[in-house]
């Protein structure tokens, strides 16, 4: 039986790197889905406008009278959602091959502690400096790889994101949705609690457009908590830009 998928997009006024990212999303996905949902947070009525135009016609959109912020965003659309997995995506990240939906159930059938299947390649998500990876590992009878993501000693991200990716509705449920956190390592560290993990898959799909684009989205609160001596919030993740190649 083929599974049902929702795809989800959250987007902050980035049009630019948005109307890239559905184009390509739409020209190399080969799965079909059930439903389109996009939710534009910038309260921006020119964005709005330029939304609804051009994108109006393939997905149901939701534009926020007042912001709210990335993870309430996801919150409130998310209760839309009817069918059993999501494929989340950003305004930032373009498709470069089909199939990856196809892959990515197979990889998460393989292990129900599977939070979700990272689509870029190691290189991309290595730019921070804080994962590493396990063996390959491929799906029986077919050319379909991944690996095990692992973080540093004393670094805690890594274990979720709102990277593009099938996640399923029950883990979702199964944390009690996400409302009562503020930033995806919090999530990420809820999930680690309960045993799960991330993979990253072995032929990439995905190429990241945002990397010098990022919003700061003002209802996000870091902990406090690392390493002795390490920096905090922003300070901790500028550390890590500044030593991506661009």
């Amino acid at each position: 039986m083929k599974e049902k998928v929702t795809f989800v997009l959250t987007s902050c006024g980035r049009v630019d790197l948005l109307d890239p990212t559905l184009e390509s999303f739409f020209k190399k996905n080969s799965y079909q889905l059930e439903d389109f949902f996009l939710v534009e947070d910038s309260v921006d009525l020119n964005v709005y406008k330029h939304v609804e135009e051009k994108w109006g016609k393939k997905l149901k959109l939701f534009f926020n009278k007042k912001k709210k912020g990335q993870i309430q965003s996801i919150v409130d659309t998310y209760k839309k959602i009817k069918t059993p997995y999501i494929f989340h995506c950003e305004d930032d990240w373009i498709y470069t091959r089909s199939g990856f939906i196809e892959e990515s159930l197979k990889i998460l059938k393989t292990d129900k502690k599977i939070i979700q299947v990272w689509l870029e390649s190691k290189e991309s998500a290595s730019r921070l400096d804080i994962f590493s990876y396990g063996p390959l590992n491929k799906i029986k009878g077919s050319n379909i790889g991944f690996r095990k993501v692992f973080c540093k000693p004393g670094w805690e991200w890594g274990y979720f994101s709102f990277r593009p990716g099938v996640k399923r509705m029950e883990d979702y449920k199964l944390i009690g949705g996400y409302e009562r956190f503020k930033n995806e390592l919090d999530i990420g560290v809820e999930y680690k609690k309960n045993g799960f993990y991330t993979v990253i898959i072995e032929n990439p799909a995905v190429e990241d457009i945002g990397l010098d684009r990022t919003i700061i989205d003002p209802t996000r609160k870091w902990p406090k908590r690392r390493k002795t001596n390490a920096p905090k919030g922003l300070k901790r993740l500028w550390k890590h830009i500044k030593k991506m190649k661009f």
